[in-house]
């Protein structure tokens, strides 16, 4: 099994029952105690778990946003398949942006198959992924690289995207609820809520993790929503909530 399995296949155990022992994760994952160590190490350097007396409790404070890395691995084949979902919604000619999500980053590879495509971001790693991809016009923005994090902010980015306008928004968040969108982060949410405003369609990229979770800064009301896509089918009374309000949900 793959480190990126394992580290994903514990926090899934966590977010069921909070808190375990360490003997009763090891059991379910079928590894060794060392490795087990190594990985709630590596876990809890990225602020996700707490180890004290052999046990491990999961740790998700709303007003900590986690490292670009950390996020690329969570719940990575959810994210892929989130991706393909969003890619049904891209054409030749149009004008993307595209925030500086993890879960964004994964529409690279269905940007390059397209043509005379523009796609505007304010994510590090996605303008290098293109890089080199002709077919793809990039516009990357100025600003205050967050470090770990893998995005650009601040004035000079809002200030930036005001020179553009779009036909889809492609967005991912912290959370989402009934209340709205929300985000872990003030700077993060301030880029996004520019992006949405100046785009004809806003397309949520959201894990069903992500569901029910409500943090310290709102991004939008469910109405500035065109789409939400996830992997999962949310429950009932709020699919039938999302529907009402005009959002279409895929997954």
């Amino acid at each position: 099994m793959f480190k990126n399995e394992r580290l994903n296949m514990i926090i899934d155990a966590l977010q069921h029952k909070k808190v375990m022992t360490t003997t009763d994760l090891q059991k379910q994952l079928f590894v060794s105690g060392s490795t087990l160590r190594r990985d709630l190490i590596e876990l809890e350097k990225s602020g996700k778990v707490t180890r004290k007396f052999g046990r491990v409790e999961l740790v998700r404070p709303d007003n900590i946003e986690l490292s670009y890395l950390f996020r690329e691995q969570e719940h990575e084949k959810a994210k892929r398949y989130i991706a393909e979902i969003a890619s049904t919604f891209l054409g030749d000619n149009q004008a993307v942006f595209v925030d500086s999500s993890s879960t964004a980053s994964f529409l690279s590879g269905y940007f390059a198959r397209l043509h005379n495509l523009i796609v505007i971001t304010n994510g590090l790693r996605l303008a290098v992924e293109l890089d080199g991809v002709t077919s793809v016009k990039t516009f990357v923005s100025g600003g205050r690289l967050r470090a770990g994090a893998g995005s650009i902010l601040g004035d000079v980015a809002l200030e930036f995207f005001d020179n553009f306008r779009a036909d889809l928004a492609f967005l991912s968040c912290t959370g989402v609820t009934k209340e709205g969108v929300f985000m872990s982060s003030e700077e993060q949410s301030s880029v996004k809520r520019k992006m949405l405003t100046l785009a004809d369609k806003t397309i949520l990229l959201c894990d069903h993790s992500k569901f029910e979770t409500k943090s310290y800064y709102k991004l939008c009301d469910l109405n500035r929503i065109g789409a939400i896509i996830t992997d999962r089918a949310p429950e009932k009374e709020m699919l039938n909530y999302w529907q009402k309000r005009g959002v279409e949900v895929l997954y």
